[in-house]
């Protein structure tokens, strides 16, 4: 069994991550330090973004392959559907660079199948935006709430995508509903059913890409 965590940029994948992993549960992460291309996209958008964004796609693929080779029901801080939107962005003015990134996301969907649920983090963009730049990374910090926003509303098309392919959506935005009341939730109606036991589950496993 996977779960998925989709959501844009600082709204609170990781957080929640960080709350599952530490009741017990196998969490797939996405490290952004692995990626070569992360800073020199800031450089050379032109020369880089398809390197950076391929990187990004890869790396997610790849981990989701070794967390399903090991097993174990797993809940990623991360999700191909919101790594869809972010292609659809960056590179939308090659639509050749599109359709390649597209292509090896279809790849892993048909060799991994689909997650069998996904957690759907949504956030207003001002929220996101003050997040932002409290945590500081670098990369960040010429973001602004248009783009925040543009971001946001493909990723709730790439959510509404994969829903429309049968798989189950829970949502919660995380600006008005505190983490006790969404991990109250998700455990009350949700992770049970998809093999991932109740809160208080002892150890800490996490498999990083």
């Amino acid at each position: 069994m996977r779960i998925e965590i989709a959501g844009a940029l600082s709204c609170g994948k990781s957080t929640l991550a960080g709350k599952l992993a530490a009741d017990g549960h196998l969490i797939v992460y996405e490290d952004l330090t692995t990626n070569p291309y992360l800073d020199l996209r800031v450089q050379d958008p032109e020369k880089y973004d398809f390197l950076c964004q391929r990187q990004f796609v890869l790396d997610k693929i790849a981990s989701l392959k070794m967390a399903s080779e090991d097993g174990r029901p797993h809940i990623a801080d991360f999700s191909i559907a919101a790594e869809r939107a972010y292609v659809s962005y960056y590179v939308s003015h090659r639509p050749d660079w599109i359709g390649s990134l597209m292509s090896l996301m279809d790849e892993s969907e048909l060799s991994l199948g689909l997650p069998d649920l996904v957690v759907h983090l949504e956030c207003a963009p001002e929220a996101q935006l003050e997040r932002i730049r409290k945590r500081g990374r670098d990369f960040e910090q010429g973001h602004d709430v248009p783009f925040i926003a543009n971001i946001n509303e493909r990723v709730n098309a790439q959510v509404a995508r994969v829903r429309g392919l049968g798989v189950e959506i829970v949502s919660y935005r995380t600006d008005l509903t505190g983490w006790d009341d969404i991990l109250a939730d998700l455990y009350g109606r949700h992770l049970p059913r998809f093999g991932f036991p109740a809160a208080g589950v002892r150890g800490l496993e996490v498999l990083a890409g």
